[in-house]
């Protein structure tokens, strides 16, 4: 049997694979930790996961996003994650969304699954998730990481929300493009978000804590959260970021000196026979490589640039 030894293991047994097996999961950002949970998901036996993505693999990705191969690069994650994890288990149903999440489109994404996995690399979508889960009482398991540690949280109905935490930004996963990212480091992190979703999924309590690991250094840390009476989001229900008051039209995307830009759809045919003259060019489906560049069918871009205003220009 395929899951025999995970119904061994008594926290889960029978009952508990037959709810994992009932549920569906969606996992924001395929990056280090998404992929990693993805696949750990699959092979757990999740009944559907819904992946959501904005970008392409690319090279130096290989060195944590351990879903991937050379053979994808320059194409979409949430298509080539999808593939890799049917290859994987084939028995999981999979919806897969190369798109960015906003405020205008997470309800059609996310629908009403059962649990969402933070693996986002900006707070934006942080607390746009945090909004959301709040608002329709969805939980979801927070996770970063940067360097050598990370930090993974479970989000429930009775424990504090993520803005009771992280107020304002934190300055964890906005920085790896200076400080880096070891990959053990991102599985760990996964490691740990899967089995607070498993957890969640087979019944057993969690308790409301922050979990730092340390693992260059082998040190854990759990710190107690408590709800703030003020919160804006879980007591006061103002969802600032679900009602796009603090839509972005650029974000620095983390690990490199990118920016995602916002746009108007476009006919990626028409355009790649103009860059083609012009530059090295080259397109997969509804995406398109122009130098370093990126170009979606939907009018979105990932553009290097030194600093915003180079990008937008």
């Amino acid at each position: 049997m395929r899951y025999a030894k995970q119904i061994l293991f008594d926290k889960v047994g029978k009952k508990g694979q037959e709810k994992i097996q009932k549920s569906i999961i969606a996992i924001v950002g395929l990056g280090a930790t998404g992929s990693n949970a993805s696949n750990l998901l699959a092979r757990a036996g999740v009944g559907r996961l819904i992946l959501i993505d904005r970008d392409v693999v690319e090279l130096d990705n290989l060195q944590r996003q351990t879903l991937y191969t050379e053979k994808d690069v320059f194409l979409p994650k949430a298509i080539c994650a999808r593939e890799h994890l049917w290859s994987i288990n084939s028995g999981v149903e999979i919806d897969s969304f190369v798109d960015d999440l906003n405020f205008e489109n997470i309800e059609g994404l996310l629908g009403k699954c059962d649990l969402i996995l933070d693996c986002t690399d900006n707070f934006e979508t942080r607390f746009l998730i945090n909004d959301y889960s709040v608002k329709n009482k969805i939980p979801f398991v927070y996770s970063g990481v940067l360097g050598g540690f990370g930090a993974v949280m479970f989000f429930g109905s009775k424990s504090p929300c993520f803005k009771c935490i992280f107020s304002v930004p934190s300055t964890l996963l906005e920085t790896c493009d200076n400080f880096g990212i070891i990959g053990s480091a991102a599985s760990a992190i996964a490691s740990y978000q899967v089995t607070l979703a498993i957890k969640y999924l087979v019944g057993e309590k969690i308790s409301p804590e922050l979990i730092y690991v340390d693992l260059w250094n082998v040190d854990i840390k759990m710190v107690k959260a408590n709800r703030k009476k003020d919160c804006m989001c879980c007591n006061k229900k103002n969802f600032e970021f679900l009602s796009g008051q603090n839509k972005k039209e650029v974000v620095k995307l983390c690990g490199k000196d990118s920016y995602h830009i916002s746009g108007n759809p476009v006919d990626i045919d028409l355009l790649y026979k103009r860059l083609s003259k012009i530059g090295e060019t080259k397109r997969s489906n509804s995406v398109l490589i122009f130098n370093s560049d990126i170009i979606f069918s939907d009018g979105r871009a990932i553009i290097k640039a030194k600093d915003e205003k180079s990008a937008k220009s």
